[in-house]
């Protein structure tokens, strides 16, 4: 595919696509889920299993889906069908963009819906309805808000028109934009949070908890939770990065660039876990709360501490941020293959791919509440969405990724595409893919269906 075709498609600095590649990663995942993961699985211990997963799968898994995207500069879709088309890959294979880009619109189903809890409970901070609560109290305003889906619904509409306005625009003008601004105010504020809960909680308690290495805790699950984590918290499967790989400079290293990407997700949890910890252990609420921790028992301590309407204002819009620039990488695949196969303007593919996740964000809206019923396998309809994208989907799309590019595409092509400048480099990365990322994302999958 000509170079000049993709002129007004190339990141302007590498940077930019670094921070458009870590605000695909940085998400709900890395400020809401993993600190009450590591609450939940003994700590430091919990976090050391964590980054070497990091490392030794997520990493080669990411750089994999990068190359591959810049390999024809085009949409996903439509890369893995120049590659069968040019004989380099089997024509089935084109099966697992199409994969990727639906799981990520079933997850955007209901992420923009948790999303918009983050937007409510800014609000709530903002008018001061936070102040003052109690555990019981804290709970009953959660169960209310879950039962109230006109508002539900007004905030999970604001969130999709924002990822649609966003997504509408050219992805190195529209993304670009919002990922030099946010990305980097996002980090700085979760750094100031933290200095500010280390100071005024139990930082040395907090502290001690993070990194001391308790092995008693850590059980055979507990592994693999850090290994599935490790690789849903880079967003690997989605293809997202594949898109992101097809803006990429040719000079760019791809080796660097998604080495710096894993360091800033790895950044932005622990600073998640700087902020709440100090303030949790402080006011004796349990480190291992679970799911509930942002919206039920963050609240109450923001309640009690000086300054806290503003303080939690600020998490609150951090937790919609970083929401946004996730949601914004889930729409892409298939936006970008909308624009490029059907000849419509960016704007309009995004509304109606934006107002069909925005429908279907109804039904997760009321499962919460007046439809609560058990659609099959006793789940309702945002459970049964989530158990089937997190549990199936979103494994089989990124090992099924990893496979094409480790074991399908020729391995000169990736040797073209400077995934590291130098060869040892190259030559861990694709060993470590082979026989390491993906068979231990395989084990992942299998262990969790047979609920090991």
């Amino acid at each position: 595919m000509p170079e000049s075709r993709c002129l007004q498609g190339i990141w302007s600095s590498p940077w930019i696509f670094i921070f458009a590649a870590a605000g695909s990663a940085i998400g709900l995942g890395n400020i809401w889920k993993f600190p009450y993961m590591l609450g939940s699985n003994g700590g430091g211990a919990f976090l050391l299993i964590y980054c070497l997963c990091l490392v030794g799968v997520g990493l080669p898994m990411l750089m994999a889906e990068v190359a591959l995207g810049r390999t024809v500069r085009s949409n996903p879709v439509d890369t893995v069908n120049d590659l069968a088309e040019r004989k380099v890959v089997p024509k089935y294979w084109v099966a697992v963009p199409y994969l990727a880009g639906i799981t990520g619109i079933l997850i955007l189903t209901f992420y923009s819906v948790i999303a918009g809890w983050a937007f409510a409970y800014a609000q709530r901070s903002v008018t001061g309805v936070l102040e003052g609560l109690d555990k019981i109290e804290s709970e009953v305003l959660f169960q209310t808000f879950l039962s109230s889906p006109v508002e539900m619904i007004f905030w999970h509409t604001l969130f999709m028109a924002l990822v649609i306005l966003t997504v509408g625009q050219a992805v190195t003008r529209g993304l670009s934009s919002v990922v030099r601004i946010l990305l980097p105010a996002l980090i700085t504020m979760l750094v100031l949070l933290s200095v500010y809960a280390l100071a005024t909680g139990e930082s040395g308690a907090a502290l001690g908890f993070i990194t001391q290495l308790r092995w008693e805790d850590v059980t055979f699950e507990v592994a693999l939770s850090a290994i599935g984590h490790a690789l849903f918290s880079l967003g690997v499967g989605l293809g997202a990065m594949f898109s992101y790989g097809a803006y990429m400079s040719k000079r760019m290293s791809i080796a660097k660039a998604c080495t710096i990407v894993v360091g800033l997700d790895l950044l932005v949890s622990v600073l998640a876990a700087l902020i709440i910890f100090p303030l949790t252990f402080q006011f004796g609420v349990a480190v291992d709360s679970g799911p509930s921790l942002p919206f039920v028992s963050l609240p109450i301590i923001f309640g009690l501490l000086p300054g806290g309407q503003v303080f939690g204002l600020v998490f609150f819009v951090l937790l919609a941020v970083a929401a946004l620039t996730s949601a914004i990488s889930m729409m892409e695949l298939f936006v970008s293959w909308m624009h490029e196969r059907f000849y419509i303007g960016r704007l309009k593919a995004a509304f109606i791919l934006g107002s069909a996740i925005w429908f279907i964000g109804i039904a997760i809206v009321l499962s919460f509440s007046h439809w609560n019923a058990k659609i099959l396998f006793g789940l309702n309809t945002f459970e049964l969405l989530d158990n089937l994208t997190s549990l199936i989907l979103l494994p089989i799309a990124a090992i099924a990724l990893s496979i094409l590019v480790a074991w399908v595409v020729p391995e000169p092509i990736l040797k073209n595409e400077m995934i590291a400048k130098n060869v040892n480099h190259f030559r861990w990365w694709y060993t470590t893919l082979k026989y390491v990322s993906i068979p231990a994302a395989i084990l992942i999958t299998l262990a969790g269906w047979i609920g090991v």
